[in-house]
């Protein structure tokens, strides 16, 4: 016979799909597609997928004030990554955390059918959840928070089916020019100083080649049309639709880490991008869009330094400023 439910940790019970998080306060309801193929990456590098839908976090006693949507691969709420940790601070504030994902570990939201799949998931969870719809922050720690920016934009050229659009915006160290991003990802394929640039820069390239039809020198039109910002077009491009939206960009721009460890220098920084896109919005009126900066903060869960990691984000000061927009 079948159990209904079953122990996962001593904190966590499954039952009927959904899991308890009892020690935090919380409630986490799992929407799951299962996937069991592959994403090509390179002619001979592919990833498994994960299961689609998405993980929400509630607060346990209370409806949610707000709700932060993190575009993030990987949905369990065991990991001991900073991101996923947020929803302990969110709970305490009385917000939700909801994690949305295609299956796709290394979405970059090329495919329409992909946005389409993200806007689904998200009606679903509001309005089986009673979420507030009218407060929703959308965010992402790398190509996450590129996701989350895409996204951000394509609701708010009115494409989402459910009429869904950010209340804030948030992202941290993603790369947004990918003009800018491609040049550096060449450089380091080129220069092999770092094995772990280099191969990330074989196949990212490789990605985007293939989805955009070549290059930025071949094709500058379509890495300006995909980029959620691009610095070579006016009003930043894309990231113009963002001019009335609260945005924040979260970076700890440690040159002297990134020569040290990887061999690059500012132009290779996502840096570089974060504060162009804040600068342009600012400039088009945007009087909420803000620029992060910190320093020491870069560490990955395991304490090494790093300073591409989410632990650069305050997560309680994250929400509070959420919740505290008009």
């Amino acid at each position: 016979m079948t159990p209904l439910f079953r122990i996962i940790s001593p904190f966590l019970l499954l039952y009927s799909g959904c899991i308890f998080l009892a020690a935090q306060g919380a409630i986490v309801v799992q929407h799951a597609e299962p996937r069991t193929g592959r994403t090509l990456l390179t002619d001979s590098l592919s990833m498994p997928e994960e299961n689609a839908g998405y993980t929400l976090v509630l607060p346990e006693k209370a409806a949610p004030k707000a709700v932060l949507v993190l575009f993030h691969s990987g949905r369990d709420t065991t990991d001991a990554g900073y991101e996923m940790r947020l929803y302990v601070e969110a709970v305490k504030r009385q917000a939700a955390v909801l994690y949305v994902t295609t299956g796709n570990r290394f979405e970059f939201l090329f495919d329409e059918s992909a946005y389409t799949q993200l806007d689904g998931y998200l009606h679903k969870a509001i309005v089986e959840h009673g979420l507030p719809a009218d407060r929703l922050l959308f965010g992402g720690m790398s190509l996450a928070g590129t996701r989350a920016m895409k996204f951000a934009i394509w609701c708010l050229e009115g494409k989402s089916a459910h009429g869904i659009r950010p209340k804030a915006v948030a992202v941290c160290d993603a790369p947004l020019d990918f003009v800018r991003f491609w040049k550096a990802l060449d450089r380091s394929k080129r220069l092999q100083i770092n094995p772990i640039a280099a191969n990330e820069a074989a196949w990212v390239t490789a990605v985007l080649e293939r989805n955009l039809d070549g290059t930025p020198k071949e094709r500058p039109e379509a890495y300006q049309d995909y980029s959620p910002y691009s610095h070579d077009t006016d009003n930043g491009g894309r990231a113009a639709l963002l001019k009335d939206t609260p945005f924040r960009a979260y970076i700890e721009p440690d040159v002297q880490w990134w020569m040290d460890n990887r061999g690059n220098d500012y132009y290779s920084m996502n840096a570089l991008d974060a504060a162009a896109v804040v600068n342009q919005l600012r400039i088009s009126g945007n009087k909420k869009a803000e620029l992060v900066l910190t320093s020491g903060k870069g560490h990955r869960p395991d304490g090494s330094r790093h300073p591409h990691s989410w632990s650069i984000v305050d997560n309680g000061e994250l929400v509070e400023w959420l919740l505290g927009l008009e």
